[in-house]
């Protein structure tokens, strides 16, 4: 499988083709990338493959790659773990590289709706979700937050026995390493070391985003370490990297172990379009999936199926397996095995353009022959600015008066770098810098259906909802004037970052930082932050919207499980990343725990 660029560069350089009509040095340094880094590290050994498994795991994301690897803990269990993309490749590996992986073939492409309320600029929001083993754990930020603590104490609170804070901690430690022995030394109930996935900083440190934090501070904001006891304030924040290098969950879980043990078994380039269930026992016992060559197969799982597709893929197997709103099963003359809201409850942190910070001292951006310089950097040590996120790296919490909860956030602030010239740029270039604030506890909530036309093949039907319910948008307004005083510290003032001030051009017609203005830009240049959840809901049988119990099997059918980011029946307050993977650590646990105990009598 090869890689080529994002959308803002697809149309001038295909990998491994000379780039013959490239209209800006941006793309033409990708193209390079594209040719250093477009291949893999991972070799396929050959293995004879048993006919049927303990388990199979669908999907190789956040949330399976650390299920394979901790079932395969117990060497007289064989596992089968399924993806739809294929191996990670060495881009991946750039931490510089999120906004250029978007929209290119290690991403699924998903587009939502355009609604009343939202996202009607482009026709639709893009929704980036990576399609390669390691999942968007290979193409997102890597900024490792947990979220608040009110957040699981909250999920325990309808219903969800086992997931308060203090019962989920340990399972968020499990798997960390953190790199940085002053935060584990400050905050040693909160951290530690020896886990497979690495906790760290980067080997660089942007210029803009110290002074992001510090103009955060100045403007009265602590300094804090986000996963600990504080959740409100400013960080320059670990992220899931080791030496200069992205550590996805599979590169983190998958690759120590890939080759020693012999349980485990790894699909890549299969697409999974049903969960085999016996009709008289109600059992999931095996799944069908369409292989690279085009050809469909059949594979059995004597204990579970595990489903791991995330947030969109996840719901839409279901429902192609008769599990669903009969309403909607009926829609595309799908046999109803089990009637539950599967795809119902979608949840966003939603965000929007036009915040954007103009720079002049401070500007990063440089000629192809210094960006070359920093690359030749990189591949010496794996230090200088590719080796980092850039601004993204500085995170801020903040709360504003529509927040009733004491001691919690209900805004972030990310930062993303930008070229002038209109180029989503690298980390080693950008004159921009665009704010995404984003609303933490949305009151707003989606859904995700089948595709209309041709719901196994066809992308599902995303729809945010986003502004839908209040507060939502008085909250992102207010998020967005709190930032405001950045403007006028010090360290803006010395360094002269200034906020670009034109209106956008579907809402020129109201005055800019006017309300109606903002109002406007949230109905046409919505914005997500990459984080859905929410659409196979956990909760308690007596929860009507609930499609897996606690323990995250699936109501009404046995031996099947959901494990990733849609089991959230409420969204975190904070990226999603690290709580994907606690999910995936603690489910293993209980998986061992009921096996052993069915096994042992």
């Amino acid at each position: 499988m090869g890689w080529e660029p994002g959308p803002v560069f697809k149309d001038a350089c295909d990998l491994g083709e000379k780039c013959t009509t490239c209209p800006s040095q941006t793309i033409m340094f990708v193209s390079i990338l594209a040719i250093i880094f477009g291949h893999s590290r991972d070799k396929k050994t050959p293995r004879k493959t048993p006919k049927d498994f303990d388990f199979i795991i669908v999907g190789a994301g956040s949330a399976g790659c650390v299920i394979a690897n901790r079932l395969t803990e117990i060497k007289n269990w064989n596992v089968l773990l399924l993806e739809a993309g294929g191996e990670e490749l060495k881009i991946n590996e750039l931490p510089s590289t999120p906004s250029i992986l978007h929209g290119s073939k290690v991403d699924w492409n998903y587009k939502t709706e355009a609604e009343e309320n939202s996202c009607q600029a482009d026709k639709g929001c893009r929704m980036p979700r990576g399609k390669v083993m390691g999942g968007t754990s290979s193409t997102n930020g890597m900024l490792y937050v947990r979220g608040s603590p009110s957040d699981y104490d909250g999920w325990a609170k309808l219903g969800n026995k086992g997931w308060s804070f203090n019962e989920v901690l340990p399972y968020f430690k499990k798997s960390e390493n953190n790199q940085d022995n002053n935060i584990v030394k400050a905050n040693p109930h909160y951290h530690k070391k020896g886990g497979y996935l690495s906790v760290g900083n980067f080997p660089y440190n942007d210029p803009n985003a110290k002074l992001l934090s510090e103009a955060w501070h100045e403007i009265g904001y602590e300094y804090i370490d986000i996963n600990a006891d504080k959740q409100i304030g400013t960080m320059l924040l670990q992220t899931t990297t080791l030496n200069g290098r992205r550590q996805s969950t599979n590169d983190a879980f998958i690759r120590p172990i890939r080759d020693k043990r012999q349980n485990l078994f790894i699909k890549t380039e299969v697409l999974v379009t049903k969960i085999i269930i016996n009709p008289k026992t109600k059992e999931a016992i095996g799944v069908e999936y369409r292989n690279k060559e085009g050809k469909m197969k059949k594979v059995m799982a004597r204990k579970e199926v595990i489903v791991s597709g995330g947030a969109i893929e996840s719901p839409k197997l279901l429902m192609l397996s008769g599990i669903g709103p009969s309403k909607e099963l009926k829609k595309h003359n799908i046999k109803i095995i089990k009637d539950l809201q599967v795809g119902q409850n979608l949840q966003e942190h939603v965000s929007l353009g036009g915040l954007t910070i103009k720079l002049n001292k401070t500007s990063t951006k440089k000629s192809l022959k210094k960006r070359i310089e920093d690359l030749k950097l990189y591949l010496k040590n794996q230090t200088g600015p590719l080796s980092s996120n850039g601004p993204l790296q500085s995170v801020t919490f903040i709360k504003t008066s529509l927040e009733t909860e004491i001691g919690v956030p209900d805004f972030e602030y990310h930062f993303v770098g930008f070229e002038s010239d209109g180029d989503i740029a690298i980390p080693n270039s950008y004159d921009l810098i665009t704010a995404i604030p984003a609303v933490l506890n949305p009151n707003s909530r989606g859904s995700i259906t089948l595709n209309t036309t041709d719901p196994i093949w066809g992308a599902p039907v995303i729809r945010y909802g986003f502004f839908t319910k209040s507060p939502d948008r008085e909250r992102l307004l207010e998020g967005i004037r709190m930032s405001l005083p950045l403007f006028n510290t010090k360290v803006f003032r010395e360094n002269e970052m200034t906020l670009d001030e034109r209106p956008w051009p579907l809402c020129k017609q109201f005055q800019f930082n006017t309300d109606d203005y903002w109002f406007c830009m949230m109905k046409y240049y919505t914005a997500s932050a990459g984080h859905p959840v929410g659409t196979c809901k956990m909760g308690p049988k007596s929860d009507a919207e609930a499609v897996v119990d606690p323990q995250l099997r699936v109501y009404g059918i046995k031996k099947l499980r959901v494990v990733d980011a849609s089991i959230m029946p409420k969204i975190v307050r904070g990226n999603t990343n690290a709580p994907i993977i606690m999910i995936a650590e603690k489910t293993s646990d209980m998986i061992k725990n009921d096996w052993r105990y069915k096994f042992w009598g």
